[in-house]
């Protein structure tokens, strides 16, 4: 089968967020495998297993692709899926704040953790929070923190929406 544009940059995006996800599972920037590499950038291969593959960076990558990339492709398939991820922001967000109009359903988190990670206004904290923070320049704010424990939760309902993606198109994968 041939996959749209949108069908290849979702899957394959999905593929790398899952090969971290592995990757961190496996340990393996403690492997012998990693430490015999010889990467061409000494400075990443000597810092990366004191930062992590679940870092600060990947994290916004793994969230702007999970979240940035598909909403506009996937959130008419799964309406009620990505409104599932608003009840889940309440849950697990420490703090969420918004001065923005609230509409029938209430504060579209979804949106706003969107926006604020498409414009990297995001802010970790020395006490293992993070903020995303949304603004629209004419005085309205949108803030939500989290618990860096929390935020796998909230990867795995977005995991979720990808798994059902590809499911739904699935067959003889050809990049």
């Amino acid at each position: 089968m041939d996959y749209s544009n949108n069908d290849n940059l979702l899957i394959q995006g999905y593929f790398t967020t899952a090969l971290l996800v592995e990757l961190k599972n496996a340990n393996f920037l403690n492997s012998e495998y990693y430490k015999s590499r010889q990467f061409q950038d000494k400075f990443v291969q000597d810092n990366l297993p004191t930062v992590g593959i679940d870092n600060q960076g990947a994290l916004l990558m793994v969230l702007y692709m999970l979240l940035v990339v598909p909403r506009q492709l996937l959130e008419t398939k799964f309406p009620t899926e990505f409104h599932s991820i608003n009840d889940d922001v309440e849950k697990l967000a420490a703090s969420t704040t918004s001065s923005y109009k609230k509409d029938a359903q209430g504060v579209d988190h979804v949106r706003h953790l969107r926006n604020a990670v498409s414009h990297a206004r995001v802010n970790f904290t020395q006490d293992g929070t993070v903020t995303f923070r949304d603004e629209d320049g004419q005085g309205s704010i949108w803030e939500a923190t989290f618990p860096l424990s929390n935020i796998g939760h909230l990867l795995t309902s977005l995991q979720v929406i990808f798994m059902k993606y590809v499911e739904s198109v699935k067959g003889g994968f050809r990049a």
